[in-house]
């Protein structure tokens, strides 16, 4: 059994880095791992979250916007003071240009290490369970042009809100 501060301290962890890849903050991303963890996505990417970072960017750039929800997160302890995750993630990929939206179902898998009092993941990979494409129809959201809209940037109305007051 996982204590309670550290699965809440892991599930923000996870949070943080579909929060940085939806508001591509590079900060944001980075700070989900130490930076000697190990991430590894097939033949897309192995290494050092720093690369891991500019990869991510690059990939998100060409998207119009994003989102990542997480939930069903499972965390098992592995021995060395380690814990496992699984969590579950879908993801929404609007590609503006075309019309079209990319949506995957997979799972964030990875060891999380606590350094400090703080816990990070020090491996990670993702497994992609399934995927589609599908055209979008964007009359609605454009039609509704006065409604506060999000951004995909340190000026998105999170920041503002999630500061420290």
């Amino acid at each position: 059994m996982v204590e309670a501060h550290a699965a809440e301290a892991i599930r923000q962890a996870l949070y943080t880095y579909a929060r940085g890849v939806d508001r591509r903050d590079p900060d944001l991303i980075a700070a989900a791992f130490w930076p000697d963890a190990v991430i590894t996505l097939g033949s897309i990417y192995s290494g050092a979250p720093a690369g891991f970072v500019e990869v991510a960017m690059g990939f998100m750039g060409m998207f119009a916007a994003t989102r990542h929800d997480i939930g069903n997160v499972l965390l098992v302890p592995v021995g060395d003071g380690r814990i496992a995750y699984e969590a579950y993630v879908r993801t929404w990929h609007w590609q503006e240009a075309d019309g079209r939206e990319l949506v995957v179902l997979g799972r964030y898998l990875g060891h999380a290490e606590q350094r400090d009092g703080v816990w990070r993941s020090v491996a990670h990979t993702e497994a992609m369970d399934w995927g589609e494409t599908r055209a979008v129809d964007a009359g609605w959201f454009e039609a509704n042009g006065e409604l506060p809209k999000g951004r995909r940037d340190r000026d998105d109305e999170s920041y503002r809100w999630l500061a420290a007051r």
